[in-house]
């Protein structure tokens, strides 16, 4: 997939496209429907399906909300090149872009894209204040010449899926219907860094993700597969403050700051300053201290136990990533 960065006005020109716009922070069911459609409806007509997205979230620029996606900006053009989309626009959301009128906006973008085509969710709003919708969109399509259709809404338990009930059967725990809003395991992308080195010291390396503000799971240790080189790998996943001495007084187990650490299941291999692509598939158990390494040890060998045992019914252990 190509990606195109930088502000509206900016836009290299482009000749005929099919276009969607929106953040598609996570990617979920409802985003596909709009993503899928539009692949579908640029292929039939021999254009280029081309997404317009914003390098934060609106929110983040117009109400000073903090930088908490469920999908970093990584991720998310990640998951839609999954899709088959054959361009990324991303616009830098800046003041001058949220107080641009919707009518400015479409302009400009007519101007430098020239779409034949724009397809818009059922709740998706462009210009200032969002004020511009599918009506707008459509009487703008009639004045600058392309055709507009609108993505029907997809609900779940009688509402529709949207980012926010994500976000928060996310923060819940609630691994299945984060599962059934977003069609896909939910995951997380994240940065190797490096870390304290208790795992490697402890018998059992682990990867140390930086999530870039991606929304976490409550602390506790998951069986996870992990994506890199094209292949799911199975692994097990800690979120939290690294199981550790409570009240001790190692240094090398003592510590506030949650973490994710990933251990790949038989592998070796250098990682750090890769990104890993982390789905979550079963929470283990809860977050525990501890008192002594020889008791970290121990729960350590015992949650690689209850991973393999999990993993054990999937056979296809190094399935490629779609």
């Amino acid at each position: 997939m190509r990606i195109i960065r930088g502000r509206l006005e900016h836009i290299p020109p482009m000749d005929g496209p099919k276009i969607t716009l929106g953040t598609f922070d996570g990617v979920h069911l409802g985003h596909r429907t709009v993503l899928t459609r539009l692949r579908t409806w640029a292929r039939r007509t021999g254009s280029e399906p081309v997404v317009i997205t914003f390098d934060r979230r609106p929110a983040e620029t117009v109400g000073n909300a903090p930088p908490e996606h469920i999908t970093s900006l990584k991720h998310r053009l990640l998951l839609i090149e999954h899709l088959g989309i054959a361009v990324a626009v991303v616009l830098e959301f800046d003041r001058d872009l949220a107080t641009c009128e919707a009518e400015d906006f479409v302009r400009i973008l007519v101007s430098r894209l020239r779409p034949t085509g724009i397809m818009l969710g059922h709740d998706t709003r462009f210009g200032r204040g969002g004020r511009g919708d599918i009506n707008l969109m459509k009487t703008l399509g009639r004045l600058h010449g392309f055709e507009v259709r609108e993505a029907p809404a997809v609900t779940f338990g009688g509402r529709p899926i949207s980012s926010t009930r994500v976000r928060d059967a996310i923060k819940r725990g609630d691994l299945d219907l984060a599962r059934k809003l977003l069609g896909r395991p939910y995951s997380t992308l994240g940065t190797v860094v490096s870390g304290t080195g208790r795992g490697r010291m402890l018998g059992y390396a682990t990867a140390n993700l930086d999530l870039h503000n991606e929304v976490r799971l409550p602390e506790g240790v998951y069986a996870t597969k992990t994506g890199f080189d094209g292949r799911w790998r199975c692994s097990v996943t800690n979120i939290g403050r690294p199981p550790g001495l409570d009240g001790g007084r190692h240094p090398t187990f003592l510590s506030n700051e949650v973490v994710v650490e990933t251990h790949i299941l038989d592998f070796s291999g250098d990682l750090y300053g890769r990104d890993l692509e982390v789905r979550f598939l079963a929470r283990l158990r809860p977050e525990r201290r501890f008192t002594r390494p020889e008791s970290l040890r121990s729960a350590i060998a015992e949650d690689i136990r209850a991973a393999r045992a999990f993993h054990a019914a999937d056979t296809d252990r190094t399935r490629p990533i779609v």
